[in-house]
This record gives structure tokens, sequence and C-alpha cells, in this order.
């Protein structure tokens, strides 16, 4: 074939060089031989399938050079002018993939302008003696893709057809450089026909195709399956078949101090690809992964335990039963409860199902907590208990303890409701003027009336024990602290009474206008009148402490927890005094009008204002933590409000109650909306514990029947969440 067929001078076939090769091949070679015809065939693939990879294309010219079989055109039954069929798009692609090149429209760009111009220069050219080409092929012979900056100087023994065939080779050298100077590819050496590599990765060395063959690679219709099997593919690395420079290696490795390991672990990872850093990752997790719970001493484990969320902790128990024994720990779930203000107590007290015979009572009462928050966020809303009376009178006051309910009204008269029933136990009748003001304690309720007496009563009897006189005008305020009571009346002074014997202890004087509100800690009696003072006193020694100056209208609301005097006033401010010293910390500035209602724990305040907004704020800085507000706003003035570490509850004049997020802030429905409401449906008071709600509602005009609505939160008996909880 040597001697048939003569070899290319330059391994990437110019559109000069194929021009000659194709004259001679006319003259020399009128078919390929056999030997030829079966290397090409071997390159003929199945598309996409079969596509050899870089390692199977060297191994295939190897087989062609071991045959004698030159790397230049094979004959003119290969030459491009009877070529036809063009390899497919998705088979290139797949084949650059193959030779670690990838998809490059740029490439292809580049391979379509150079078929076109050497498919330009054939036709220019073929009517061109071989002569001319043969001259021009000398001219230009030792000139190097490389060089292009060189020049050749115009001979004047060349012809005009001579000159035009070397300014073409020039001017195609010079697009095949542009195109080699952006993807790896073949460079024509200046001294030598052999080619060099200049490739970013280490491919195996490949002899470029000529242009018949490289068609041939990508499939020229030929069938793969007639010469699959001269194909050698090398064996896929697997471990029970590695490559023997891996073992010698990892022996070289195993050698190594643990220094040089790192070292060669650093440079391997840094000259690997992501997909194969990741498969590293994949391998290395899994080592790390250790129950380290179940192997720590249980104080450390509970220790452990301890930093996470109560959610997070039922979690952790339905890993493996080693975890659940831990996670039932009671002291562990005593401190959830605690930092949720839960009192296993109270809960015992407020559920016939106590949880105390079951594993963790302190886990108990917590889920039992949830289930109850979830009720009052989430769950469908119970039909209310409607519990009437008091006929169209307004309803005054409102307590709620334990399962009874009080309610006062302007009737002269009290109710006392059973709050799981909805029936009127009994009505306490005595006043001779409209109750204004009640406290209640146990199976005791003290009521202030416009007839300027208390009485004390017994809620299970429904006897009037005590009536104690002294106020000449009507008693508008009052607190409760164990036997002893202090009430503030419209004719300035407060009275300390013994709700046990009926007698008045102390007369405190000093207020210049009507007692409005009133606070009493056991120790000290803190007052706010319509004089704009705010007053603190020693009650045993009837002395007034200090006198609280700096409200520019009425006094409506005060707020006591021993340490911090919180007073809201008609002039729209709300301030914050210590109590030892009387000075004023903070004026918190924010509503537009009354503060008619404020509710104070642990350093956080809220107050309801008459402008329809709520607000939450922190006592020692000063700041204001939310504003109950936007789009699902009140529409008229806040008239009562309660608050929890979840949750605030608001009462309004446009007949509504509403709950909110007492941290974040945000609505979270409506617990009441009356069908008045906008026309004349008030809830004037509200009374709520961990499971119930109570509101007494109205109107006044008429539109809304007076009445109280209890609604309940608890969990149902056959609820699957209590037993699921428990």
């Amino acid at each position: 074939m040597a001697e048939s067929c003569p070899a290319n001078k330059d391994t990437i076939n110019s559109p000069v060089q194929s021009l000659l090769d194709q004259s001679e091949n006319k003259q020399e070679c009128t078919s390929p031989s056999p030997t030829e015809t079966v290397c090409l065939d071997s390159l003929s693939i199945d598309p996409p399938n079969e596509l050899p990879g870089p390692s199977s294309i060297g191994q295939i010219q190897h087989e062609c050079s071991e045959n004698n079989l030159p790397n230049g055109n094979p004959g003119p039954s290969h030459s491009p002018t009877n070529l036809k069929s063009e390899p497919s798009q998705n088979t290139k692609n797949t084949f650059l993939g193959e030779l670690g090149l990838g998809e490059n429209d740029e490439y292809e760009e580049e391979a379509e302008k150079e078929e076109t111009w050497e498919d330009c220069i054939e036709e220019q050219y073929n009517g061109e003696s071989n002569d001319d080409l043969e001259v021009a092929v000398e001219a230009t012979e030792g000139y190097s893709v490389d060089g292009v900056s060189e020049s050749l100087e115009p001979n004047e023994n060349l012809n005009s057809n001579q000159s035009k065939i070397i300014s073409s080779e020039i001017n195609w050298r010079k697009r095949k450089l542009d195109m080699q100077n952006g993807f790896p590819s073949k460079r024509l050496s200046r001294t030598t026909n052999k080619t060099v590599t200049t490739s970013a990765t280490s491919l195996p060395t490949l002899q470029v195709m000529p242009r018949t063959s490289r068609y041939n690679v990508f499939g020229s219709g030929v069938p793969s399956n007639a010469t699959s099997d001269l194909i050698k593919r090398a064996p896929i690395p697997s471990k029970d078949n590695p490559p023997p420079e891996m073992i010698d290696w990892l022996k070289q490795f195993q050698k190594w101090t643990n220094a040089e390991r790192i070292l060669a672990i650093n440079e391997l990872i840094a000259r690997c690809e992501p997909t194969q850093v990741r498969h590293m990752m994949q391998v290395i997790e899994p080592q790390f992964q250790r129950d380290f719970i179940s192997l720590l001493p249980r104080e450390l484990a509970l220790s452990v335990l301890s930093f996470l969320e109560p959610r997070d902790l039922l979690r952790a128990a339905q890993t493996c039963r080693s975890w659940r024994f831990l996670a039932e720990d009671n002291l562990l779930w005593k401190e959830k409860c605690k930092e949720a203000g839960i009192d296993i107590v109270q809960l015992r007290r407020s559920s016939p199902r106590s949880p105390s015979n079951q594993g963790s009572p302190w886990k108990a009462a917590f889920m039992r907590q949830h289930v109850i928050e979830m009720n009052w966020r989430k769950k469908p809303l119970r039909p209310p208990k409607m519990l009437k009376g008091h006929d169209d009178h307004v309803i005054t006051c409102l307590q709620f303890c334990g399962n009874r309910i009080v309610s006062g009204s302007d009737d002269n008269t009290l109710k006392v409701w059973s709050a799981t029933t909805g029936k009127c136990l009994r009505t306490l009748v005595g006043h001779t003027g409209g109750v204004w003001s009640s406290q209640m304690s146990g199976h005791i309720i003290i009521s202030g009336s416009t007839d300027r007496t208390l009485k004390v009563w017994d809620v299970e009897t429904g006897d009037c024990i005590h009536t104690l006189y002294g106020h000449t005008s009507t008693v508008r305020c009052m607190h409760l602290h164990e036997n002893k009571v202090v009430s503030g009346s419209r004719d300035a002074t407060l009275r300390v009474w013994n709700i046990h014997s009926g007698e008045c202890l102390h007369v405190l004087v000093g207020h210049m206008a009507a007692v409005r509100c009133v606070q009493y800690d056991g120790k000290l009696v803190v007052s706010g009148a319509y004089d704009y003072m705010v007053k603190v006193w020693n009650p045993e020694r009837e002395e007034c402490l200090h006198t609280l100056q700096g409200h520019t209208n009425r006094v409506y609301s005060l707020q006591f927890d021993g340490v911090h005097v919180v007073s809201g006033s008609l002039d729209t401010s709300i301030r914050v005094w210590e109590v030892q010293t009387g000075a004023c910390r903070h004026t918190l500035m924010g509503h537009q009008s009354l503060t008619s209602g404020m509710e104070l724990k642990n350093n956080i305040l809220v107050s309801g204002n008459a402008d329809s907004t709520v607000k939450v704020w922190d006592i020692v800085t000063g700041q204001c933590l939310q504003t109950l507000s936007g789009m699902f706003k009140h529409q008229s003035a806040v008239t009562c409000l309660q608050f929890n570490n979840s949750f605030v509850i608001t009462s309004s004049d446009d007949g509504t109650v509403k709950l909110w997020d007492v941290k974040t802030g945000e609505f979270i429905r409506n617990l009441v909306a009356l069908d008045s409401g906008g026309s004349g449906g008030v809830v004037w008071r509200i009374r709520a514990n961990d499971t119930k709600l109570v509101c007494a509602v109205g109107s006044r005009n008429g539109t809304e029947e007076t009445k109280l609505l209890v609604l309940d939160f608890d969990i149902d008996s056959n609820s699957n969440a209590y037993t699921n909880a428990r």
C-alpha cells in the first residue's frame, strides 16, 4: 500500500496537499487495498451506543500502523467528492465527549468553515495542472502554521496560477491556526511532518486522520457488527482488576509517613474533577456517622439532649430504643415545661385525667399543653356555650376562677355560672346600685357598687358574708391580695379591708380626684386617679411614699410587679416608674388615644388603646416589640385584653375577639365575631385560662342580647391526639 499510495507530507491535509494527493491517486490508485478497507471499516461505529473512547482510537490507529497503512488519503473511493453521507450532530457530540472535549459550537463552526474552504479550493483549482500544484507545494514546503507572520517573497518564476495557489494555501493555514489556538488539536512542526499534541488534558496521542477517514469515524453507513471483533477495548478497572500502576502506588503510599500521606492526599484532591471529589465525600461521610449519644454516659447524653427543642426531642425519641429511653427522662421534660411556663400542678387541677400515672408526668403535661395550644391556633372552633342573663343590662365586671364564672352588672346583681355546664348556679342580690368592680379568690368574691359599699360573698352558698361601709361615693376599683382588699372610690380615698372580719384596717388620703385604678402586692399600694397623679403608699403606716408626676391627663390603668409601676393615661402616653425611687424610667409613646387596659408579666407589657391598636413593650428597654395592627386589626376601641407566653387575646367595640401571636405580632384568627359587630354589638370583657375563654357581650342599642360566651379549647376525652401524647 505504501508503494501504490504515497503518504502525506503533513498530517493535517491542507487544500493544496489534498488536491495533489487526489491527482496522484487518480493516476496510481484505482481502489483501496483490502487491508485499508478493513482498517477503515473498523472505525465505522453505530452512533451513539458504541463510540470509541480515546484509548480505543489510539489502539485502532496502532493497528493501522502495524498493517503498514499510511495516514494519508486512502484513495479516490473515499475522496470528499464521492463521500455524500455526513455524520449526524449527535454522533459528533458523542465522539467529542469521548475525547474529553465536550460539545463546542465554535469548534463545529470552524470545522464547517474549513470544509467549505477546501471545497472552494478544490472547485477553483480542480482544472489546474499537476505541475502548478507541485511547484506551489515546493514553494510552501517547510512553512509552519505557527509561522504565519512570515511572508513568502514574490517569485518571478511562478506563474499566476501558482501564485494564487500559494496565496490560498497561506490563508488556509492562518485559518487553521486560529482554530487550533482555541481548541485542543494538532499543530504542524516547522521541520518535521510529525504532529505535536497541545492539549490541557493528557489525552492519548492521536494522529489526525485523513478527511475521508474522519468521516468514517462518525459513521459512513458500514455496519459496526461486521468489524466489532476488531475493536479491542481496554478492560474497565475495578477493585478486583486494578491497573498495575495503582498497586505499586498503593504500596508506596503505605510506606509513607503521616505527613507524606496527607500531602499526597491534598495533591490528589487538587487534581480530581468535581465528580471524583463528590465520590470521595460519599465514601468518607459514612465513616463519621456514629451514635455518640448511646456511647456517652447518661448524664452527658441528657446534657446534650437538653439543648434540643421539644419538637426535635420527640423526633429523637423515635430513632431507637436507647434514644427513646433518654428522651423520656422526667427531669429533662421538667426543664422543658419550665421554659414553656407550664405548671404541672395547675394542669392536674384543670384536667380530670392526671398525667402522673404515666412514664413522665412532665412530658405528658407538655404534650397536653401542646395539643391545647394547637386547639387555640388551628383546630375548628367548637360552638360556644351561651350563658344568658342580666337581661339587656351592661356586664360591667367579670371574674373567672376554676370552674366558676361571676358576672356583675348595672342591674345591681352578680350571677354565678358553671363554666362546664353553662348553667346559672345562683344570683347574688343585695346591692342597691349597679355593680362596677369585683374580685374573686377561691370561693370568695368581693363586689363594689354605686351604693358606696363593698360586699363579701360566698360563691358556693350565695350568702353575703360582710357588707363593708366607709366610702362616701361609688366604689370604682379594688384589688384583692390574700385576705386583704384595697378599694378606690370616687371620694378620692382608698381603704384597706380585712375580708374575713369585715374590718376597715386603713384609710389612705391624698388624691385630689376620683381614684380610678389600684394595685396591691401585700406590702405597697399603688393608685391612679383623675388628678393626673400616681401615688405609692405604705398602707401599714398610711403614708404616701411617692407621688409620681408626669401625666397631663387622667390616669385610667395601672400595673405593678413589685419593682416597676406602669401607668396609662388619657394623654396617650404610658409611663414606667421605679417604685423604690419614684423616678420615671421610660415614657412609652405610640398610642393615639386613651390606654384603657394593660397587663404586665415578666417585664413584658401589653397595652390596649381606644385607637384600636394593641402594642407589646419591653419595660426594661422601653422598646415597642410588636404592634398588633395591620389589615386584621380591630375597627374600634380595644375594651379588654389578656396574654400569656404564646398568645394575646383582645376584645373590642367592633364585636370581635382576636387571637394574636405574642412573639411575632401576627394575627392568628378571630375567636368571636358577632353578627351585630359594627352596628352596635360589643364585647365588653374577656377572661381566659389555659383551656377556656369567657366573653361578656351585648350592645348599647339593643342589637345584641346581653350574654356570656364560653369557648372551650380543652382536649376532647375521645381525642386521639391526647391519647398519642400520653
